[in-house]
């Protein structure tokens, strides 16, 4: 029973770390989410272009801290109330929820948070 409960945690244990491996996959594209059908981002290398309705709103330098890690911060802002130059954000990529997609936890830096805020989204990868 204890080798069949070890093999059990070793195949889960692989399968997890073949997830992690997918990181690379959303590194750079378009990404969209449902809860926010008017905004979507576009990542290259290393900058981050944020729009709403189309019209670039802010650009973030991306400085990838680990495979699944990466840091933003604004170096541009073109009129988005809701962010200032320097602002960050450190997410990582926590799971993938469909092949496409992703879950995003994320620590936001401005100054009225220091301490930053915590939240997560969920993002698509958008074929085009």
């Amino acid at each position: 029973m204890k080798k069949i409960f070890l093999l059990g945690i070793c195949f889960f244990g692989s399968f997890v770390y073949s997830q992690k491996a997918d990181c690379n996959k959303f590194k750079t594209g378009k990404f969209v989410s449902q809860a926010f059908p008017n905004e979507y981002i576009i990542r290259k290398d290393s900058i981050e272009e944020a729009y709403m309705d189309g019209k670039l709103q802010s650009v973030w330098a991306v400085k990838w801290l680990s495979d699944c890690k990466f840091e933003c911060v604004c170096i541009k802002n073109n009129g988005s109330e809701y962010v200032r130059l320097g602002d960050r954000f450190v997410s990582e990529i926590i799971n993938s929820f469909d092949e496409n997609c992703i879950t995003l936890s994320n620590i936001y830096y401005n100054e009225e948070k220091p301490n930053g805020m915590e939240f997560q989204r969920g993002v698509c990868l958008q074929d085009n």
